[in-house]
């Protein structure tokens, strides 16, 4: 193998001793949003759905789900390998764009664009990008990103014509599918300005042509995204980084000074990173001081540009692809921070590192054992920063333990430990979130949901109805109360607030399916009917918010009231209490139909399963029945009926021995074996 080969092993040595621990990781967070619970994704039947289901600016990203989900389904860790392989895709391609660069400038490269790629693969700030398999959006799009700029710089440089048409063509598909993959891609025509002004000294008709390929390209992003600009004037949201604070324009855009501040400590001392930082915002430049601090280094950054791009023209060009791709963060929204956009942004601070350190130490031996030495030190970070990332606990335990006073790590940790069945735990957390913010009505809402599940109806009312007070518009409170009140029978009250979340949702899956149960219960079948037909309608579910939306702040039936009930989920719930009813008016073959698609969509929906099978069993289909009994078995073997609705068909297929075990396995899971079946049996035997 030549050079080239034996470095393109270290990086992969070098990312899989950083990574590798992380592809056995499980779904965190928006992962279920975008993976688990995401019906576009399941079949190639679907996906055409998500051009119009999702902002324009995730389709790759979503995409590259759809891919993932055909061959893994819905185990990680394919969802893992995948993001790794991005990685590596964008370590070579910041190789590639650092060694052209050194060679536009006529500068001996040496080993620093290999260094540069090198640090690029082991930075901590890379983890979540990387390890978080619903930022793939982020290094997705910092693939394309690089990708435009590299093909732009190849035909800047390129002698043949024919060469440079299709090189500029690259540089603009890239570019689009950055664009649709994240919004940071918009900042590309801006970069290209830069390459010209630094390397090519671009003159004034050039210049003209890159505006008005940029103003082209930004009204294309505007059309993709569906912008509107009236945020940059009149937003006023609350900010999800910081309890009791409002965002406004000018207060983000101040905060934005010490947020990239922040940024550059965490790429010089990578510690104490944090998923859900508790960033105050910025009421003024001393408020705090680092507000200003902030506006200092940018002029002074700004000043290096322009002083350096002629002596030190990739120092310059690190510094400007810094403030460039940072740009994008100045579009208010919720979350004033957060380390995967690091990610893009890290490549300028690589290479104006590099090359300044280079600038410094003229002694090679002594630079080389320095890089070696911060490279190792860096991989050792990230992986045990990569350890926080395993499940759902450990990350909103370590977000919790860094952001103190704020809510939602606290509220985040609750929903984790709901998930892992420690219920005690959740209760403390969603206490400790309630806290610190007493209108926290998430935290209402879901510890009500606790409340319900442990049989403690008086409590989870008191929360629903809290819930409720705080704001009496959101749908899940009225959801979540009709529950309590279906399991405490009390049925018409329970209809009444399912009919209000209805009401409030027109929508509601969900709400439809749990007030046709309440009629099915009643007896009313023609209602529960048409409110199973009604939710039927209405999936497969709308698509779910994105981080353009406020990041955990949103109010839909996924984050909020059902945690643990996803879409996809509650799509088979309606075909199989359909298939209830139908069964129950004798229309078999209409509840045989109803069982096969709410198993199509939930392969381990034991019930389904074991309805079906009772079916085939009346039809005299034992050894279908049979087979459906066991697949319930196989599911839940705890469940008493499985086994009786078997003993019952093994009878009927002359398999009396068998049919006996099963009848003595329901009876000691509590079941009341009928005395004239274990008679008739106890005759033939």
């Amino acid at each position: 193998m030549n050079k080239i080969h034996w470095r393109w092993l270290l990086l992969i040595i070098l990312g899989l001793a950083v990574y590798a621990r992380t592809f056995g990781y499980k779904f965190i967070f928006d992962d279920y949003d975008f993976i688990v619970n995401n019906y576009y994704i399941t079949s190639f039947d679907h996906v055409h759905y998500i051009w119009n289901s999702f902002p324009r600016t995730r389709t790759i990203g979503i995409y590259s789900f759809a891919f993932n989900y055909l061959i893994n389904q819905s185990h990680p860790q394919g969802y893992h390998i995948f993001n790794f392989v991005v990685h590596l895709l964008a370590v070579g391609l910041v190789w590639a764009t650092a060694t052209l660069l050194f060679k536009i400038v006529k500068s001996a490269p040496g080993e620093l664009p290999f260094v540069i790629a090198l640090l690029f693969l082991v930075h901590p700030c890379q983890t979540q990008a990387v390890t978080y398999i619903s930022q793939r959006f982020e290094s997705m799009a910092t693939v394309f990103y690089l990708g435009s700029i590299y093909s732009y710089l190849c035909a800047r440089i390129s002698s043949s014509k024919k060469h440079k048409i299709l090189l500029f063509a690259c540089c603009a598909g890239f570019a689009i599918l950055g664009i649709m993959t994240k919004e940071v891609a918009a900042t590309i025509p801006f970069m290209i300005l830069a390459v010209e002004l630094i390397f090519f000294k671009g003159n004034r008709r050039r210049t003209i042509f890159l505006m008005v390929g940029g103003l082209l390209f930004f009204m294309l992003f505007m059309k993709l995204v569906r912008a509107d600009l009236s945020i940059f004037f009149n937003f006023y949201a609350p900010s999800e980084s910081h309890d009791g604070d409002i965002i406004t324009v000018g207060k983000y855009i101040l905060t934005q000074m010490r947020v990239l501040l922040t940024f550059l400590r965490l790429f010089i001392l990578p510690v104490n990173q944090n998923i859900d930082y508790d960033y105050p915002l910025s009421t003024g430049l001393l408020s705090p001081p680092l507000t200003l601090a902030g506006l200092c280094v940018i002029g002074l950054m700004t000043f290096l540009i322009f002083r350096l791009r002629k002596g030190w023209p990739l120092i310059s060009f690190g510094l400007a692809w810094i403030l460039i791709t940072f740009s994008i963060n100045t579009a208010p929204r919720a979350n004033v921070i957060f380390e995967h956009k690091l990610y893009l942004i890290s490549f300028g601070f690589f290479l104006a590192f590099v090359c300044t350190l280079s600038m410094i130490i003229k002694d090679r031996k002594i630079l080389r054992g320095i890089l070696i030495t911060l490279i190792a030190v860096l991989s050792l970070v990230s992986f045990k920063r990569n350890q926080v990332w395993q499940n759902e606990i450990t990350l909103w335990s370590d977000a919790a333990r860094k952001s103190p006073h704020k809510a939602r790590p606290n509220y985040n940790l609750g929903l984790a430990y709901y998930k892992s069945g420690n219920f005690r735990q959740a209760l403390l957390d969603y206490n400790k979130a309630i806290d610190i913010k007493p209108g926290y009505l998430e935290a209402y809402i879901n510890r009500g949901i606790v409340y319900d599940d442990t049989g403690n109806f008086t409590q989870a009312l008191s929360d629903d109805n809290k819930a409720i007070q705080i704001n009496p518009q959101v749908s899940e409170s009225y959801f979540n109360r009709g529950l309590s009140f279906s399991k405490q029978g009390n049925l018409n009250q329970a209809i009444s607030d399912f009919t209000k979340a209805i009401e409030l949702n027109p929508d509601y899956a969900e709400g439809y399916i749990n007030r046709g149960s309440i009629y099915e219960i009643q007896g009313n079948l023609t209602q529960a009917l048409s409110n199973y037909n009604k939710a039927i309608q209405l999936y497969p579910p709308v698509a779910l918010p994105t981080d353009n939306d406020i990041w955990l702040g949103r109010i839909n039936t996924i984050s909020i009231g059902n945690v643990l009930k996803s879409n996809y989920t509650s799509y088979a719930d309606a075909y199989y209490n359909r298939g209830c009813v139908y069964d129950k008016q004798g229309n078999l073959t209409g509840a045989l139909s109803d069982y096969n698609t709410a198993i199509e969509i939930n392969p381990d929906y034991a019930n389904a399963y074991n309805n079906r099978g009772y079916i085939y069993s009346r039809q005299g289909n034992f050894s279908q029945a049979i087979s459906d009994f066991n697949k319930a078995i196989g599911i839940n073997p705890n469940v008493a009926g499985y086994y009786y609705n078997r003993a019952i068909s093994y009878y009927g297929s002359k398999d009396y021995l068998k049919a006996l075990a099963d009848a003595h396995r329901a009876q000691d899971l509590g079941y009341a074996v009928n005395p004239e079946f274990l008679s008739a049996l106890n005759k033939v035997l």
